[in-house]
This record gives structure tokens, C-alpha cells and sequence, in this order.
């Protein structure tokens, strides 16, 4: 289950102003996109919220409160996400073990399965530029906030388990299920932010340096079987 993060603005105990409070987070998300971290101002959050200026100098004291919730709300978004990319992803993954890679064939059924799931996330994950922009947004303002760094460190962990544990129940050791995980993940972001800056999917490329390196860990992972 997921814990919760930790919010440092005013919180709301109605249901309207948490649903205020929720859309002055989404509007914030949306001026971050639009202009960057340094465009965030009071007056232009509550514009793009529809809101009065009361209301974000009411739950949020100052820029860097509004800042820092706002990349929290999006990192509670973002872990939820991939919780339910975790599910859908060890469900269908769940047929093949460590004996069956002994065979060949069966890995390379696994890497064509495992190839189609990852370059279809990167896809979908390309076309969402307001997502790519945001997770750069959080990554560079958690090198100047403690407090978001704990947040990031928390969103790379609720990613890197899962993958980690896929390559455990396949049967790799834990050492060298974290470096497959790494190097799975390290792989992922790269394509995605390639693609994404030149503003269109490269499937074939991606499909080649996916597939590439899934082949050759399976490999390593049947060996040990």
C-alpha cells in the first residue's frame, strides 16, 4: 500500500476546499508546463485554477509551499501510476519462471512479450510531453529541496522494486536483479527522453535496444537456472 507523502501547505478538512486546494495543485502542474519552475506565481496559479487569489495565499504561505506541493501531488499521482503498471504488468507475466527459461524458445517468447510491454509504455509515455516536462521540472527542484529529494528517492524505489522482484521470481539473485532493474530502467528513461525531444516515437530503434538488452539478460538469468 502506498503511504502517503508529505504535504507542507495548509491542509483543507471539507470536501470543497479540498477540491480547491486540488485544483490550485492541478493549476500549478499546468503553469510549471507552460513556463517552468520560476513561472509559478500566485496571481497566474489562481487564473489557470479559476479561483479567487485568496485562495492560494490561504492554503499556501508562500511560492516555494506552492512549489513543493504541487511536485508532491504529482509524485502521489505518478506512484500510483506505476502501482497499477506493476499489477497489470506482473499479471501478465505470471506464466513463466526460472525452469521454463532454461528453454530457448521460451525466452525468447518472454523477451517478445517483455519488448511489446516496455516499448508500448515508452510510446504512450512519449506522447504525454506534459508528463516528460514535469518529471524534469521534479527531478531539478529536488536538487534544491530536501524535502522533495525524500520524495523522489521514495517515487525511483516504488519503480526499481517491482522490476527488481520480476528478475528475483525468474531467478536471478537479488544483487543481480537490482542491476537488471537499473540497467532496464536506466534504458527506459534514455528512450523516453529521446523521443520525446525529438517529438516523435523511433519504434524500431526502440524496439531494437530493448529487445538487445532483455535478450541478454535472460540469458544470464536462464544460466543461473
Amino acid at each position: 500500500m502506498l503511504q502517503p507523502l508529505t504535504y507542507i501547505g495548509r491542509q483543507a478538512s471539507r470536501s470543497d476546499g479540498q477540491a480547491r486546494r486540488k485544483a490550485i495543485l492541478e493549476a500549478t502542474l499546468k503553469v510549471i508546463v507552460a513556463e517552468g519552475i520560476r513561472g509559478v506565481r500566485h496571481r497566474a496559479v489562481a487564473t489557470m485554477a479559476g479561483v479567487p487569489l485568496a485562495s492560494t495565499t490561504y492554503y499556501f504561505a508562500d511560492i516555494k509551499e506552492l512549489i513543493h506541493d504541487a511536485l508532491t501531488y504529482y509524485a502521489e499521482k505518478a506512484m500510483a501510476a506505476n502501482l497499477a503498471l506493476e499489477q497489470q504488468s506482473f499479471a501478465a507475466l505470471g506464466g513463466f519462471d526460472a525452469t521454463s527459461l532454461r528453454e530457448p524458445a521460451v525466452r525468447r517468447q518472454l523477451c517478445d512479450v517483455l519488448t511489446g510491454f516496455i516499448c508500448g509504455h515508452i510510446k504512450g509515455q512519449v506522447a504525454d510531453r506534459d508528463e516528460r516536462i514535469l518529471e524534469l521540472a521534479f527531478n531539478e527542484e529536488a536538487l534544491r529541496n530536501p524535502a522533495l529529494a525524500d520524495a523522489i528517492v521514495r517515487l525511483d524505489d516504488a519503480i526499481l522494486s517491482p522490476v527488481s522482484g520480476f528478475f528475483c521470481q525468474l531467478g536471478a539473485t537479488e544483487s543481480q536483479a537490482q542491476a537488471f532493474a537499473l540497467e532496464v530502467i536506466a534504458l527506459i528513461r534514455f528512450l523516453e527522453f529521446r523521443n520525446s525531444v525529438r517529438s516523435w516515437m523511433n519504434e524500431p530503434e526502440c524496439e531494437a535496444a530493448v529487445r538487445s538488452q532483455l535478450t541478454r539478460m535472460l540469458a544470464q538469468v536462464a544460466a543461473m537456472a
